[in-house]
């Protein structure tokens, strides 16, 4: 059976479609077999949809932008989820209802959070990391605003073929580097 890696998270806009694309390309040029799941009937990922049942394969699966008794059901399957976030209070609410949701679901799963439009010089940002460390939160990495992300969305490419020396493609490098360790 293939690994399932679930990103999800009740707020929409804070990153799920774009690193299900980075994370599914990251692993293809790694030289995994990825299949990818497009569960969010917005419907903006790159990928095709195409679950592998390989046991040597690895599942993206992209979610929607709120919880829904599917929600549950996603997380049972899933052998990681990935929680994009942005910093700020706003976020903080729906991401620990997703947290409550998926782990309730799945005792077992492991998940971590991607703090995503991170900029390290503001405070707010910083003290944001800083609270998810203090409860314990897992933190995969942080990603900064970049605008080859919206560059790479439209071209269909990963970051890493925009601006391979960037501190975006070196983030998700980065957090590609994260999820060979569990794989």
């Amino acid at each position: 059976m293939a690994t399932n890696i679930l990103l999800v998270n009740q707020k929409g806009g804070v990153g799920k479609t774009t690193f299900a694309d980075e994370i599914a390309w990251g692993l293809e040029r790694r030289g995994h077999k990825v299949g990818f799941g497009n569960l969010d009937p917005q419907g903006g990922a790159n990928h095709e949809k195409g679950l592998l049942d390989d046991t040597d394969a690895v599942n993206v699966i992209d979610t929607p932008g709120f919880l829904s008794d599917d929600t549950a059901e996603y997380a049972k399957n899933a052998d990681i989820a990935i929680i994009p976030v942005q910093p700020g209070t706003l976020g903080l609410k729906p991401m620990k209802r997703t947290i409550k949701v998926i782990t309730e679901a799945n005792p077992d799963l492991s998940f971590a959070i991607i703090v995503n439009n991170f900029a390290a010089n503001q405070t707010v940002d910083r003290q944001f990391l800083e609270l998810l460390e203090a409860d314990d939160l897992p933190v995969l990495g942080t990603v900064p605003t970049a605008a080859a992300f919206k560059q790479g969305a439209a071209l269909g490419k990963p970051v890493y073929e925009i601006a391979k020396s960037g501190k975006a493609a070196q983030a998700i490098e980065n957090i590609l580097d994260e999820i060979e360790e569990v794989l």
